[in-house]
């Protein structure tokens, strides 16, 4: 870290390793990671499940027009809400605070099961997604806190993974939910699990209050909600809704987003306490992990869904087994992202940061070349002895996978211990809204782009089997883009410096020691911090 990475304000505020984390007894400790765990799952499972039952829930209700915006809401809104609880977990209790977005995620979840209507399970999946954006980064803050430095890697790499496991577990729950009852307890289900997480890290640890007090961005939280939505909703209207970019309403959408966005970014640079902290972005690691973020955030919200159109659609035509193939298919990805993600917490206590991530963008980037040569005759798979796949469209995706594994969970390591204590939670928002913004962005404008190549390259098409190969070849540029994309997060990888310091006793770009005394900038030093964590866990 240099000298100018470590010069900026707040002064005297301890980084993750200098603050020496309570000593959670092995029970106790065991019982925060699961219900940590349990809410970080249900929140990244919902969309999946959710989407898996969009057909149930427009039949019954009715209503075809404005289903996609069952999933868009949650989706704007968790953008929105990302960086407003990360703050909150700053400055007023990490713990509490993380109840409270678990509890708005709740609240949403049980009043979406109760939707009469599209227009009140749209509202309410808006509520629910508000919450929802906020369990992640909260929750990656409390471990910060409570785990020591080589402990939270590992810790970290399995909640990052928690991601991949939703991506298998999603669609089996929500086929499995509509299968014995109705599309209403894909919301209920959510109920149980919540309350439990949410008793569970009451009881077992403190309110982990930060050692000074700071002031919420109000004007700041108002001009991001109104660039983000108008942003959103524009892009979403484009997409889904066919709205042409030259229609009066999408460029009066994106006119606003632009103006509020340049209002917010010089608000938020000015402001002494901002909600979103760009000056955090002047400490290396962490403007390198949020650059990497937010590219592959393009491609973790993508590439699954394209995929699925793909195999589903273009290949197998909705035959009988293209559910089961597709789901098949997805596990592909999914599980070797779960592993990658588990690997890359265990060997970030031991390498910098820049030696696990950067070779698993590598990887990933080749391996997303291979699904840009995809015919309609090539295979899902092929398989020898049964079970070991050598071929065909999935034997990519497993590399695909891992190295996205390693890029998840290295990158939030990186910024999880690179960040002032006192803002590793608006740190961590920082970097996952990002990525979450990377996801909306790309998903949008990448189904534009599909159905704009299609239309381009179908055009003087006579035959049906020209139409399929424009198909095909409209696919394949999309697979290109997102290859594109790892390989811009692996050159913002490059720049990753910095590894977890196993001794937490001094900053080594400062020099300065964890004594009781106060520092420069009148807030205690890393000893009184560290007593006030140890008393709050208790």
């Amino acid at each position: 870290m240099t000298a100018a990475e470590s010069s900026e304000p707040p002064s005297g505020v301890p980084t993750a390793e200098e603050v020496k984390t309570p000593v959670l007894a092995p029970v106790v400790s065991i019982f925060v990671l699961v219900g940590v765990f349990l809410a970080v799952l249900m929140g990244a499972m919902d969309a999946l499940v959710v989407a898996t039952v969009l057909p149930n829930i427009a039949g019954e209700l009715h209503q075809v027009n404005g289903v996609t915006f069952v999933v868009s809401a949650y989706l704007i809104s968790s953008t929105i809400s990302i960086p407003i609880f990360a703050r909150l977990s700053d400055i007023t209790s990490r713990r509490n605070v993380f109840l409270l977005g678990l509890s708005i995620f709740m609240a949403g979840s049980a009043l979406a099961g109760l939707s009469q209507n599209m227009a009140e399970l749209i509202a309410f999946r808006g509520l629910q997604g508000f919450g929802g954006g906020g369990v992640f980064p909260v929750a990656i803050a409390m471990i910060t806190v409570l785990y020591p430095p080589e402990t939270r890697g590992r810790v970290t790499g399995l909640l990052s993974g928690a991601g991949g496991l939703a991506i298998v577990l999603g669609p089996l729950v929500g086929s499995y939910i509509v299968s014995v009852s109705t599309w209403r307890w894909v919301f209920y289900i959510n109920l149980p699990f919540g309350i439990l997480a949410m008793l569970v890290l009451l009881f077992a640890v403190g309110p982990l209050r930060p050692a000074l007090p700071g002031r919420f961005d109000t004007p700041g939280a108002l001009l991001l909600s109104g660039w983000v939505g108008s942003l959103m909703f524009a892009l979403v209207q484009v997409s889904d809704a066919g709205w042409a970019w030259s229609d009066p309403r999408i460029v009066g959408l994106l006119a606003v987003a632009v103006a509020l966005f340049a209002v917010f970014l010089v608000f938020e640079l000015r402001a002494t306490e901002p909600l979103v902290p760009f000056r955090l972005l002047k400490r290396k690691a962490i403007a390198a992990s949020g650059g990497a973020m937010m590219f592959t955030g393009v491609v973790l919200s993508s590439v699954i869904t394209f995929l699925s159109v793909f195999v589903g659609i273009v290949l197998l035509h909705n035959g009988p087994n293209s559910t089961a193939d597709v789901r098949d298919m997805i596990y592909f990805v999914a599980i070797p992202m779960i592993l990658g993600a588990a690997i890359a917490g265990q060997l970030s206590t031991r390498f910098p940061y820049r030696t696990v991530v950067a070779p698993g963008l590598a990887v990933a980037a080749v391996a997303a070349l291979f699904l840009t040569n995809l015919t309609l005759t090539t295979p899902l798979w092929v398989l020898h002895f049964g079970f070991l796949p050598t071929g065909g469209l999935v034997l990519p995706l497993i590399p695909l996978g891992f190295g996205l594994g390693f890029s998840l969970s290295g990158t939030t390591i990186a910024v999880q211990n690179e960040a002032p204590m006192a803002e590793v939670g608006s740190a961590i928002g920082l970097t996952r809204f990002f990525q979450s913004l990377g996801g909306a962005l790309g998903i949008s404008l990448l189904t534009v782009f599909q159905t704009w190549r299609f239309q381009s390259l179908s055009a003087g098409a006579t035959t049906a089997a020209a139409l399929e190969h424009a198909q095909v070849t409209a696919f394949n540029e999309v697979f290109l883009v997102l290859a594109v994309c790892i390989a811009v997060a692996f050159t913002f990888s490059l720049f990753l410096v910095g590894r977890v310091r196993r001794t937490p006793d001094s900053d080594p770009a400062t020099g300065s020691s964890s004594s009781g005394s106060p520092s420069p900038g009148g807030e205690p030093a890393p000893a009184a911090l560290a007593a006030d964590a140890a008393k709050l866990s208790r």
